[in-house]
Order: C-alpha cells, then sequence, then structure tokens
C-alpha cells in the first residue's frame, strides 16, 4: 500500500501539552491541504480528536510536499531528510540546530517568542492572522473513552506533571481545597510513575470519601475523556491545563518556575496563579503560592462553574 503524501508535514515530539499548543496552527495548514505530524505514537487518540483533521505520520520515510520541522533534536532533523523532494524548513524559538542542519534545510527561521503564548506563536508560523487565532480546542471524545462506574458530576484534581518540580505539595491542596465545591466528588488523576501516585494517593487519602482515586490507573483516551466530563479541574502547570482549556472546562492552573506567558491563554474560566507573584526570588517553586490565594481563586472558579 503506497503511503499518503501529506501537503504540510510537522515534526514535534514534545510532551503531551506542548503538542496540543499546535492545534490553531495545524488547522491553518489544514485548510491548505493534508496534515501529517509526526509525534510520539501514544498520541494518536489526542490527534483524533483536533479539528482539522491531522493524521499521525509514519515513523520513518515520510512523503510530503512541505515539512516543517520545529525542534533542533538530531532524531527530527534525520526524520525530516527522509521526505525526499519536499520543500524542507526549520522552525525554532532559539538558534539551537547542528550547523549540519543546512545540508537538510532550505530556510531556517527563528521565531521571535518573547513573553508570546506558544499557540498563537505557532498560529502565526503557519500563517495564520492574529485576528484569527483561537486557542487550543478539541471536539468531544466518544463516550465509551470515559472510566467505568464514575459519578455523572464530578470535579477533576490532576497535581502533578512531567516536571516533579512544578508540582504543590498535597497537604496544601488537602487544605485549600476542604469543604469547597459542596457534595462534588473529587476524581484524582496524574501520571504513572512511582513519585505521580504517590502524591496524587496522599491528596486522595487527605480529601477522603469524596476523593475517587485514579492516580496512575489510567489510559490517554481515558484521561481525555476524564477531563473533558469534569465539571471543574484544578491542577499545575502541564497538559491538564491545555487539555481541560481545550474541553471548555473551567480549570485553575497554579504555576511555579515556568513563565505563564508562554504556556497560558488566560480567560475568566481559565484563570492561573504565579509563584513569581508571591515571591522575590528568581524561578520560586509552586509551594510559594499561599493555600488561601488558591483556597479563594478555587471557591471563585466554583461559583462561576455552578452558575
Amino acid at each position: 500500500m503506497s503511503r499518503p503524501v501529506f501537503d504540510h508535514l510537522v515534526i514535534y515530539r514534545k510532551q503531551l501539552g506542548d503538542v496540543l499548543l499546535l492545534q490553531p496552527a495545524l488547522e491553518v495548514l489544514a485548510g491548505r491541504g493534508s496534515v501529517g505530524l509526526s509525534t510520539r505514537p501514544g498520541f494518536a487518540d489526542l490527534l483524533a480528536l483536533m479539528p482539522g483533521p491531522v493524521h499521525l505520520a509514519p515513523e520513518t520515510w515520510p512523503r510530503a510536499r512541505e515539512v516543517l520541522c520545529l525542534e533542533a533534536k538530531t532524531a527530527a532533523l534525520l526524520y525530516a531528510a527522509q521526505a525526499f523532494g519536499a520543500r524542507r524548513r526549520l522552525i525554532l524559538t532559539r538558534d539551537e540546530a547542528p550547523w549540519w542542519q543546512a545540508l537538510i534545510f532550505r530556510d531556517k527561521q527563528i521565531l521571535p517568542g518573547g513573553a508570546t503564548y506558544r499557540g498563537a506563536l505557532f498560529h502565526a508560523m503557519a500563517g495564520g492572522a492574529p485576528e484569527d487565532f483561537r486557542p487550543p480546542r478539541l471536539l468531544p471524545p466518544p463516550a465509551d473513552w470515559q472510566p467505568q462506574g464514575l459519578p455523572v458530576a464530578y470535579g477533576l484534581i490532576h497535581p502533578t506533571s512531567a516536571w516533579q518540580r512544578k508540582t504543590w505539595s498535597p497537604e496544601r491542596w488537602v487544605e485549600a481545597l476542604q469543604d469547597l465545591g459542596g457534595e462534588l466528588p473529587w476524581v484524582i488523576s496524574s501520571g504513572p510513575s512511582a513519585w505521580e501516585v504517590e502524591l496524587a494517593g496522599k491528596l486522595a487519602a487527605g480529601l477522603g470519601p469524596r476523593a475517587i482515586n485514579l492516580a496512575g490507573r489510567t489510559s490517554l483516551r481515558q484521561y481525555l475523556a476524564l477531563l473533558a466530563g469534569a465539571r471543574i479541574v484544578f491542577c499545575v502547570d502541564g497538559s491538564a491545563s491545555h487539555l481541560a482549556a481545550a474541553f471548555g472546562k473551567p480549570v485553575l492552573t497554579l504555576f511555579g518556575p515556568t513563565n505563564p506567558a508562554h504556556w497560558h491563554w488566560p480567560t475568566p474560566a481559565t484563570p492561573r496563579l504565579w509563584a513569581a507573584d508571591f515571591a522575590a526570588e528568581k524561578k520560586p517553586p509552586v509551594d510559594a503560592i499561599p493555600v488561601a490565594a488558591v483556597r479563594q481563586a478555587a471557591a471563585a472558579l466554583l461559583e462561576l462553574a455552578h452558575g
């Protein structure tokens, strides 16, 4: 069977939330032809929910008319080289590519990122007009993606991310959320690593009978469905924040050492708290955010969600 020839092949193999930020750009490209995305194979379910559509590119020997490579890792550069006959463009936010990239790419562009939201930066890269930008969005997942046995209404807390230093302590979560949300059950989710499961388990234990602990026990499609079905989401900077917002859910995000200007699109339904607003040190930890500030923001968002 012959492989498809994509009009646009995008190479971007980073974390789940990073890949989601490409969605507005991919939608622009899909308006001009077929789109393939070279990313982690396990992200196929995410791509299935992107308007467009967007297809998962083959792992080797892709065929395309145009290649847009958005990272400078050797594997990504060599993958671009396999697209024989394509116009290849290397587009980065930092000039960190090796010298030999010039043997593969016709054009190299360094985007002046500054404090620009990365979703808007990618959208502009794809030729989207600033006035047409909308933050990432996803279609609702199929009903059978949802884990079995959950209540119809629940809130979701995802207290971990790929970086352990982005987390807020479970004791602080418990203190901030104690008695909030009425009778709303709290589903606790996390990634599969041992430290994430342990942290989420402490949070679930602290919340008591209202908590449903699914930490480390969901597939990607179940994780997507959990976020899409939640009434409200509380999380730290990571994929849960991006995904919940893309599903149109009210979501409160806690930021520590990373810059929210790059990774967060603020709206009344997607507030954020940043540790740097509460500490004088450079790149303070998430624990610099006071419990009282989280409790106040969580209460306000619950009121909005129930209104």
